[in-house]
């Protein structure tokens, strides 16, 4: 099994996993967003609803690179991969 694979539900907006019911956002009626997590999405809306996909991935690719003390643009390739699988990023189809 790759280290990269999670074994429960991640946010669909920066990919960390959600394990317990406090890692999870929240709709405004206090019902769990099993979407997204709660440094992302709280109270029904986006915490940040304007950031970029590129600002997303400059944050994620920074925390990344000095958690596991790798190379920026190591962690930039490897954080674009991630986010482009999820639902707040993935492309949209043209119509």
């Amino acid at each position: 099994m790759s280290s990269n694979t999670l074994l429960g539900p991640s946010c669909q907006s920066c990919g960390i996993p959600m394990m317990r019911n406090e890692d999870f956002g929240r709709e405004a009626t206090g019902v769990l967003k099993v979407d997204y997590c709660r440094y992302c999405y709280d109270r029904g809306k986006f915490l940040e609803p304007e950031i970029t996909f590129e600002q997303m991935l400059d944050k994620l690719a920074k925390l990344q690179a000095e958690k596991r003390n790798t190379p920026l643009e190591e962690a930039k390739m490897k954080t674009r991969m991630i986010l482009l699988q999820l639902k707040r990023w993935r492309p949209k189809p043209k119509i």
